[in-house]
């Protein structure tokens, strides 16, 4: 009987430990979902030269970075 009560109680305290986990795995893992849910995100695209030229190898971090680079360069003359 001890046997019994004793194995039942690591159960249940395995239980709601595991149930725990999950549910703070769950909302953290999907805290920023509402920030980002009904946003559209809007890309520019620009005609630069330099990633005309990336745009052949099919490397789509240096598309990025190019992309990046030429916004940059936009922002900074607008202030100037």
């Amino acid at each position: 009987m001890n046997i019994f009560l004793l194995l039942s109680i690591i159960i249940l305290v395995i239980f709601f430990g595991i149930k725990k986990v999950l549910n703070s795995a769950k909302r953290n893992l999907f805290k920023d979902q509402a920030a980002w849910s009904g946003k559209d995100i809007g890309i520019k695209y620009s005609k630069a030269k330099e990633t005309l030229k990336s745009k052949g190898d099919n490397n789509y971090l240096k598309i990025i970075a190019d992309e990046s680079k030429s916004y940059l360069e936009d922002q900074s003359s607008k202030e100037e």
